[in-house]
């Protein structure tokens, strides 16, 4: 490698680093618990936006708890090795995580799927008869 091309490198690492922002908030939505009130609610999301912004690697504040500081730094220093797991991501996965755990609900990922037909009972007898099949004339 020529030497006039390890400053340049550096430099466009830095370029690229310093692209990088810090989530502003959730991009998640998160409905209030049915047994908080809107301010319960209110006081919840402000804790679980300082703590999941602690979670992504901006500065926490000291109203995060001890164990979840903890915690959360394992977790982000094992997940911050890996360049896809983007900043954003670790965010909402912080603030949905708090924001279920303070008893508010969240989203929920997975796959719909339909209900079978509900068949009648054995003993069902309905109060008028069933159409009669297309292209039958009595």
């Amino acid at each position: 490698m020529k030497p006039c091309s390890v400053p340049l490198l550096i430099a466009a690492a830095l370029v690229v680093g310093a692209c990088t922002a810090m989530p502003s908030g959730p991009s998640v939505m998160v409905l209030p618990g049915s047994n908080k009130t809107f301010d319960q609610f209110i006081g919840d999301d402000r804790n679980c936006r300082q703590f999941a912004l602690g979670r992504a690697g901006g500065v926490s504040s000291p109203q995060t708890s001890s164990t979840a500081a903890v915690s959360s730094s394992q977790v982000s220093a094992s997940n911050s090795s890996d360049p896809g797991y983007s900043a954003q991501y670790r965010y909402d996965s912080a603030y949905i995580q708090c924001m279920y755990a303070s008893g508010h609900r969240v989203p929920v990922y997975g796959q719909m799927l339909a209900a079978p037909p509900a068949t009648p009972p054995a003993n069902y007898k309905p109060d008028f008869p069933p159409p009669a099949p297309e292209g039958y004339a009595p």
